[in-house]
């Protein structure tokens, strides 16, 4: 079955589970049939292409070869996710942009809450290479061993970009996925699930422990989501978050691969 039904299916039935458990936005958010029809639509649609084609495609033939010109790939992503928030803030209509991203305040609030961004970011990574050395260290007990590690070439591909286009890779995914996963996912699934499927939304980078980290570093930005009640400590904390992590711990993972396995 073709890598793009399975996650249509996967995501229809998520949607299914969801609205057995009362959890149904494209219902309780919006006014006429209409309106839900195409709300319904576009949830089983971002979560299938979202969260469940990075785990469907696993063992695939992989993404196509990148080359120079094929940065902008990257962000296509992230460009469909801005669709899908702006559509879904559309369709509804009755709230302004800023508190739809919990992105409200004044600019001292807004100084405030960026300053306490860069700190949780810093110490966030602490707890998250902990957890994640613990969970290892779990693994080799039982094991003796470690997962077989391959590096996927998408991933050596970025190791390899310039420092300005990672950047730019780091401004635009700190933004957009917060705004998905903590902004919009988060206040209607919670934030143990919204934090699954953050980590399912990378499960194509191959690297076990690192999915690891990932499901870490969801719920530590949920958490400052929910403790704060506003987006920027989460885009900025990812901002760090990302920045460590493509310019240094993939490119440690993509050097020291071999010896892992």
């Amino acid at each position: 079955m073709p890598p793009g039904l399975t996650a249509v299916l996967l995501s229809l039935a998520f949607a299914g589970i969801l609205s057995a458990r009362g959890v149904v936005p494209y219902k309780t958010e919006f006014r006429t049939p209409w309106r839900r029809a195409a709300a319904f639509a576009l949830w089983v649609v971002v979560l299938a292409f979202v969260v469940f084609l990075p785990v469907s495609s696993t063992g695939a033939d992989g993404p196509p070869r990148l080359d120079e010109g094929s940065f902008a790939l990257l962000f296509v992503g992230h460009a469909a996710l801005c669709l899908f928030l702006l559509l879904w803030w559309a369709l509804r209509g009755d709230i302004a942009l800023s508190r739809f991203l919990y992105l409200e305040g004044h600019p001292a609030l807004l100084a405030r809450r960026l300053m306490i961004g860069v700190a949780a970011g810093l110490s966030g990574w602490a707890l998250t290479l902990t957890v994640t050395a613990i969970v290892a260290s779990i693994w080799f007990q039982g094991t003796r061993s470690l997962p077989e590690v391959d590096v996927p070439e998408v991933v050596l591909w970025m190791v390899e970009l310039p420092a300005i286009q990672k950047s730019a890779l780091i401004l635009v995914a700190m933004t957009v996925e917060e705004a998905f996963f903590r902004a919009f996912l988060q206040p209607r699934l919670g934030l143990l699930l919204s934090s699954v499927c953050f980590g399912l939304s990378h499960f194509s980078y191959g690297l076990p422990f690192l999915v690891v980290g990932v499901f870490v570093v969801s719920l530590f930005l949920g958490w400052l989501f929910q403790r704060t009640q506003h987006l920027l400590p989460s885009i900025v904390a990812h901002g760090v978050f990302d920045a460590v992590q493509l310019f240094l711990v993939l490119p440690w993972a993509a050097k020291h691969a071999a010896y892992f396995s």
